[in-house]
């Protein structure tokens, strides 16, 4: 039941709407319980001007609407409370938060009731979200294992939400997600 409540909010025009609902009647907590954690949670990070949970909704609301991606959306940054540090000069810091969110994504999927498929594409896309932060750096080695890792069918997917997830920040720069694409795009067409 809560399943088929889920997929309608994520598949309407404005799926925060619906989230907030739940938040507001209660139901959050019998369906995924974990996103209330996000709520009031200050990232302390110049890139973000919102909290865990508004900087996730408003990730939601930008991407397109397709299933496994606003569901890797919404689940994207679940375990940043687990997973935050705070630096010697005050500075919020999420170190494996990916990997974490994707292991916590996996859990609830399975706990809704999602097909194996389906909780495997979103916990890759919530898995690799995270190499825009070393587009600048990374190599054609380290792009190899990335399209391995994602999967050339889902890479279409990854940078729709690398560029809704950079649309929830309070700084972007969409040249790093073309710099990323184009890549990946290289290393397919030498692979063929």
């Amino acid at each position: 039941m809560y399943k088929i409540i889920l997929n309608k909010i994520l598949l309407s025009e404005k799926p925060s709407e619906g989230i907030y609902k739940l938040m507001a009647t209660g139901e959050l907590d019998n369906v995924i319980p974990e996103l209330l954690r996000l709520t009031g949670f200050d990232q302390q990070t110049p890139y973000h001007d919102k909290d865990v949970l508004e900087h996730t909704l408003a990730v939601v609301d930008e991407i397109k609407p397709k299933l496994k991606l606003r569901m890797a959306a919404l689940l994207h940054d679940i375990s940043k409370p687990d997973c935050f540090t705070v630096d010697e000069r005050g500075r919020g810091h999420f170190y494996g938060h990916h990997i974490r969110s994707a292991q916590i994504s996996e859990k609830i999927l399975q706990r809704l009731g999602y097909e194996d498929e389906f909780i495997t594409d979103v916990k890759t896309l919530i898995r690799y979200h995270y190499i825009k932060d070393i587009a600048n750096i990374i190599k054609e080695k380290g792009i190899k294992k990335f399209v391995e890792a994602v999967g050339a069918e889902r890479l279409d997917d990854m940078f729709e939400l690398i560029r809704a997830d950079m649309t929830g920040k309070a700084s972007t720069n969409y040249e790093i997600i073309e710099k990323l694409k184009n890549m990946c795009e290289d290393y397919l067409e030498k692979r063929s």
